[in-house]
C-alpha cells in the first residue's frame, strides 16, 4: 500500500489535550482522529448527510497499530479508503501520516455493516452508497473483492 492509493485525506489539527504525560498524542485520541477522518470520507460520500431514512453503517471490527509517535508539533493527515465491499459490509483502511512521511505513524482496518435502524435489522448495501464508494475510489473498487 502506498499513499497514492488514497483518494481523501483529512487534515487534523493536534490539540494541547491530545498529548499525555509522555509528551506525544495518546493513542486512545489517534483512535479519535480515525473516527474524524471516517466521518469526512463518509459525508463525501453521501453528498453531506452521514444517515438517510434510518440507514447507516456501524462499525463492527475495529484494528489499530502503531509504528511511530506523533508528536505535539506534527501536521498530520488521516488518509481513508473503502477497499473492499461485500454484500452488507465493507472495509475501510485508514492511515495517520506525518506531513512529508510515506509511512504511517499508525494504521486503523475497520469492517462496517450496513444496518437499518427502523427494523433493528442489519442490511444490504444499497446500490446508491455502492456507487457513492466507487466514485470516491475512482472505479477501483469492485463489489466483493479486496483492491
Amino acid at each position: 500500500m502506498a499513499l497514492e492509493e488514497f483518494y481523501h485525506a483529512t487534515p487534523i489539527q493536534i490539540r494541547f489535550n491530545d498529548v499525555d504525560g509522555f509528551g506525544h498524542v495518546n493513542n486512545t485520541i489517534i483512535q479519535e482522529y480515525f473516527d474524524i477522518g471516517r466521518v469526512h470520507y463518509l459525508r463525501e460520500a453521501f453528498g453531506g448527510e452521514l444517515w438517510k431514512n434510518d440507514k447507516v453503517v456501524l462499525i463492527v471490527s475495529i484494528k489499530t497499530d502503531f509504528f511511530k509517535q506523533t508528536l505535539p508539533d506534527d501536521q498530520v493527515r488521516v488518509l481513508t479508503r473503502v477497499y473492499h465491499l461485500g454484500g452488507k459490509s465493507l472495509r475501510m483502511l485508514q492511515w495517520l501520516v506525518k506531513e512529508g512521511d510515506a509511512e504511517p505513524t499508525a494504521t486503523c482496518d475497520s469492517v462496517m455493516a450496513g444496518y437499518d435502524q427502523a427494523n433493528q435489522s442489519g442490511m444490504l448495501i444499497p446500490d446508491d452508497w455502492r456507487r457513492a464508494f466507487d466514485r470516491m475510489e475512482k472505479g477501483r473498487l469492485i463489489p466483493g473483492t479486496a483492491l
